[in-house]
């Protein structure tokens, strides 16, 4: 069975997924890492080109896209839900907090 492909990441490391298409709760998305395609349930709408965690990270916790640290985790985040700035607050907002 042929698995269509409906999330992208960059880097091993990431704890974030990027939607490339509208995935809706209940939906399971599907993005390749290393050449082998994985899943991940959505639990929340994901709008087109939003991110998604593919893992569940606790509050305070970094979050990684591309590679890189994007930001801190404001709360508790469940591996299928939205990613936004909702429940993450920016890298660079985050360094100035800490000043």
């Amino acid at each position: 069975m042929d698995i269509k492909v409906n999330a992208l990441i960059i880097a091993v490391e990431d704890s974030v997924a990027v939607a490339i298409t509208e995935l809706k709760a209940g939906d399971r998305a599907a993005f390749k890492v290393e050449e082998e395609i994985k899943t991940i349930d959505i639990v929340q709408d994901i709008p087109i080109y939003h991110k998604f965690s593919m893992v569940n990270v606790k509050k305070d916790e970094l979050v990684y896209k591309y590679g890189q640290v994007i930001g801190k985790a404001t709360c508790d985040i469940k591996a299928g839900e939205h990613v936004h700035t909702h429940n993450i607050v920016s890298a660079s907002d985050a360094l100035a907090l800490a000043e």
